[in-house]
């Protein structure tokens, strides 16, 4: 669902390692072992609201290209994978 991901496996890797680690975490803790589940759960609705946020950075972009150009270097680091900041003039 990541056209520009170039390396899945990787990621699916990252991703076990991730959840080993939380599964650790709650293990050390003595915490429930439905924390985790839940958590898992929720990855959807995470999913959902960031497809919606970028959405809305897009649509942000073309009604006001030349504050999107603007955007501070981080925040266009995290979002360059999702969002193309072109120069309008350019085209």
């Amino acid at each position: 669902d990541r056209p520009w991901l170039t390396e899945s496996k990787k990621v699916q890797k990252l991703q076990d390692k991730i959840y080993v680690a939380l599964q650790h975490e709650i293990q050390k803790k003595h915490s429930s072992e439905d924390k985790l589940s839940k958590m898992v759960s929720k990855l959807p609705l995470m999913k959902t609201i960031c497809n919606l946020h970028l959405d809305k950075l897009e649509f942000f972009r073309l009604v006001h290209p030349e504050t999107a150009m603007n955007f501070p270097p981080l925040y266009k680091e995290v979002f360059n994978s999702e969002l193309q900041y072109s120069d309008p003039r350019e085209s």
